[in-house]
This record gives structure tokens, C-alpha cells and sequence, in this order.
């Protein structure tokens, strides 16, 4: 049995599963996909063609699937080519996560997203992910499984952030970010021990110096899907 607030606006061809919660105020729009056990709550808008899996929870004033429009084209009309969203998220208060313009903007399982993200359309973030609060993401830019972006960093747009990859704290990001290492000044600072796995910390000064030579598979594969 699903839970929602009488004074909720629910729009057309919603499709939502068992064990919601729905909060006062909160407005679904049209063909929005939502799964089983989230918790979404007041004051949050979720825009068409949203989908949103299980056991998420959505804090108050959250704005997911907002129009996207791509400054070299001229207003016309609304465009709402989607947002999915996994499971096992967390959003804290009044982020602003926009749609896909040319495809679906995506989020995928066990985020932490802190308050105030502003995340620009057509972006991708992995899993296991955290963003603190007063984040801006670029349109277009790919945030990989396992990193993170500290509070009042920028990415620009159509950049990637590696596997592991943390960007410290009001720091500017304008170029890709390799994985493993906490950026500073766009440079590697240095490895990211809180989240790399603990018998990778011996090749740090290897993969500073950009020699690949010898390491295990398993951090050959993420360099290799960083590269593609």
C-alpha cells in the first residue's frame, strides 16, 4: 500500500509499485515511472518522463527532471527526453537535476547526493557516488562508480571523473579527471585512500607517472573504461 498526501498533485499515466511514501505538496507530472519503498518528500517536483526505481529517499524540495535547454539553440518549447534514476539513492534538500536534451539524464545506485546540486542535462552518475553540498556538474559530463565531488566544486561541462576520482572542495574542474587520485588545482594531489581499495595504495606513484606496466586487471579495466 502505497502512503501519498491528499494535497499531493499527481499528473497522468503514473506508474508506481507498493510501500511509497508521498509527502504534502509534492507535484508528479505526466508518464513518470516510480518502483517500490521510496520515500519522497515535501515541496519535490518530478518532471515527465522521469523514472525512479526503489528504496530511495527524496528529501524536501527537490526538483528531479526539470526541462534541459543547450544555450546555442533558441527556446521553442519544453523538451523532456527523460531522467532515471537506480535504487538505494539518497537526495538531500533542494537539488536541481535536469533531463536529458539530446538523451536521458541518468543517476544509477548508491548515491549520496548532499544539498544544492545543480546537475546540468545529459549527465551520467555511476554508483556508489557522493556529491556534497553546492555542487555544479556540466551538461554532458560523466561522473564514474566510486568518486565523489566536494562541497562548492564545479565540472565542466562534457568532462568525465574516473572511477575513485574526488575533486576537493571549491575547486574548478576544466579538465578529465583520471581515476584513483583527489584533484586540487586540476592536478592530482594525490590518492584517494578513503575509497581506493587498500592493496591498490602501493601503485600510486605508478600511476602518477603514467606507467601501466604490471598492474592488476581489475585497475587496468577501470583505466581502460576511463579511456573509452
Amino acid at each position: 500500500m502505497n502512503k501519498i498526501s491528499k494535497i499531493a498533485k499527481i499528473g497522468k499515466n503514473l506508474k508506481i509499485g507498493m510501500n511509497n511514501i508521498i509527502g504534502d505538496n509534492v507535484k508528479i507530472w505526466d508518464d513518470v515511472i516510480i518502483g517500490n519503498n521510496n520515500k519522497i518528500y515535501d515541496n519535490t517536483v518530478i518532471y515527465p518522463n522521469t523514472k525512479i526505481g526503489d528504496n530511495n529517499v527524496i528529501l524536501n524540495n527537490n526538483i528531479l527532471g526539470e526541462f534541459a535547454i543547450e544555450a546555442k539553440y533558441d527556446f521553442i518549447d519544453k523538451k523532456f527526453s527523460g531522467l532515471e534514476i537506480g535504487n538505494h539513492n539518497y537526495f538531500h534538500i533542494n537539488n536541481l537535476i535536469f533531463n536529458g536534451y539530446h538523451h536521458q539524464s541518468k543517476i544509477g545506485n548508491n548515491n549520496k547526493i548532499l544539498a544544492e546540486l545543480h546537475m546540468g542535462h545529459d549527465v551520467e552518475i555511476e554508483n556508489n557516488v557522493v556529491i556534497y553540498p553546492r555542487v555544479l556538474i556540466g551538461g554532458f559530463s560523466k561522473i564514474q562508480s566510486n568518486a565523489g565531488m566536494g562541497t562548492g566544486s564545479y565540472l565542466q561541462q562534457n568532462l568525465k571523473m574516473g572511477q575513485y576520482s574526488f575533486t576537493a572542495m571549491l575547486n574548478p574542474i576544466v579538465k578529465n579527471c583520471f581515476p584513483f587520485f583527489i584533484y586540487k588545482n586540476n592536478k592530482p594531489y594525490r590518492m584517494n585512500y578513503h575509497r581506493v581499495p587498500k592493496e591498490w595504495h602501493q601503485y600510486e606513484e605508478q600511476l602518477l607517472n603514467n606507467d601501466f606496466n604490471n598492474l592488476p586487471e581489475e585497475v587496468i579495466n577501470i583505466i581502460k573504461k576511463f579511456k573509452d
